[in-house]
């Protein structure tokens, strides 16, 4: 039997559909965009124009404001690293503002400018991870370079006040950046609305490649980055490397199939979620939902539960051959420490390694979800007869 996949917050399926619209540009159209002294190279460039177009119009930008990375961690990084050696060297700002709860190339890409001058500041997030407002009040002044917090937690769920935030960013002309990744795709994106100044996105998360994504970079007032990758100058002098066409036509597609269904697919992915938590909570006892309220400020597609009396991990592994989930972020599996994003918001160690994550997606069916929570489900009593 196929292993139920609930771990669409870690990576999803590249959509058929935009394989097949990429395949053309591994093979026929294979030209390198910005050599535009022959066809070859002007029909890719064309292809890239496009895309950026697209994902431009999915987030209520300008195609020039999108820059093309390798994904949302290096866009963050371009963010942090690019906005305060700017702004230290023109303007001598030197504090960066982060969340406790932020995803880890945030938190060590503004930790790895301290040796140059850099103060980090981390806020504080109450028991379901949204910010304190009011200690930000008390912390932001004209000394502020940048301020980067996720608009929706990648463990969480938790959906940030954006909008807020960025009235009180303004007050001090304090960039905004927010690592979008997780929240494209699952939520109604419009950069202006959302008052935001640097924005990072990852195809791999919205059905489309891995290897690719993109910085929005507001040109209005204009928020200006030094390269952290030399070469051509290519994306505006932010990012050198020849742009990979086949995989920026995949991003594009996927974008466009999911902001063209957001809405159905949202109600879609919370229903398939409802399911999934009244099932556990009639399956298992001693089961708490962390983060936000289902029907608060939470991702539609998000489940993060510490169950007492078993091991995140084990679980996780035990089920790998049945059903494929996390115990924490992606990106920190592998150890065995508890998940900083769960201590931040008040758990103690032992209920953070108590703790996993599941997450919904488009390819998830309603036989997927019952058959997954009664597995699981009888997996954790096993795991509590014999850990216990």
């Amino acid at each position: 039997m196929k292993p139920i996949y609930l771990d669409y917050q870690s990576t999803t399926p590249t959509e058929k559909s935009v394989l097949k619209k990429m395949m053309p540009f591994f093979t026929n159209i294979y030209g390198n965009p910005h050599s535009l002294n022959h066809s070859f190279g002007i029909n890719a460039s064309e292809a890239v124009s496009l895309s950026r177009k697209e994902i431009a119009l999915a987030i209520g930008a300008d195609e020039q404001e999108i820059i093309f990375t390798s994904g949302a961690t290096e866009s963050n990084n371009l963010a942090i690293k690019g906005a305060f050696l700017y702004r230290y060297k023109y303007e001598k700002r030197k504090k960066i503002i982060i969340a406790s709860t932020e995803h880890k190339c945030v938190i060590e890409a503004a930790n790895s400018l301290i040796s140059i001058g850099a103060e980090v500041v981390v806020l504080n997030v109450n028991r379901v991870g949204e910010i304190d407002l009011e200690q930000l009040k008390t912390i932001i002044n004209d000394d502020v370079v940048i301020l980067s917090i996720m608009l929706a937690n990648n463990e969480i769920g938790v959906i940030q006040s954006i909008e807020e935030i960025s009235n009180i960013c303004k007050k001090y002309n304090i960039w905004l950046h927010t690592d979008a990744a997780q929240a494209v795709g699952n939520l109604k994106i419009d950069v202006n609305s959302l008052g935001v100044d640097l924005l990072s996105i990852s195809s791999h998360k919205v059905y489309g490649p891995k290897g690719i994504g993109c910085l929005y970079v507001r040109r209005r007032p204009r928020i200006r980055l030094i390269s952290q990758i030399d070469g051509g100058g290519q994306e505006r002098l932010m990012r050198s490397g020849t742009l990979p066409t086949p995989l920026i036509v995949g991003f594009s597609e996927a974008i466009r199939i999911s902001n063209n269904n957001l809405e159905a697919n949202i109600s879609a992915l919370k229903a398939l979620r409802n399911r999934l938590h009244k099932n556990f909570n009639n399956y298992i006892s001693q089961i708490k939902l962390n983060g936000p309220p289902l029907d608060s400020n939470r991702l539609p597609n998000n489940l993060n539960y510490t169950v007492q009396g078993i091991n995140g991990a084990n679980l996780t592994e035990l089920l790998g051959e049945q059903v494929a989930f996390s115990a924490g972020s992606a990106c920190s599996t592998g150890g065995i420490e508890p998940s900083y994003v769960l201590n931040s918001i008040g758990l103690n160690d032992r209920d953070a390694l108590s703790s996993f994550r599941i997450s919904v997606g488009r390819n998830t069916t309603i036989h997927d979800i019952d058959n997954a929570s009664k597995i699981i489900s009888d997996k954790i009593k096993f795991l509590r007869n014999n850990e216990g």
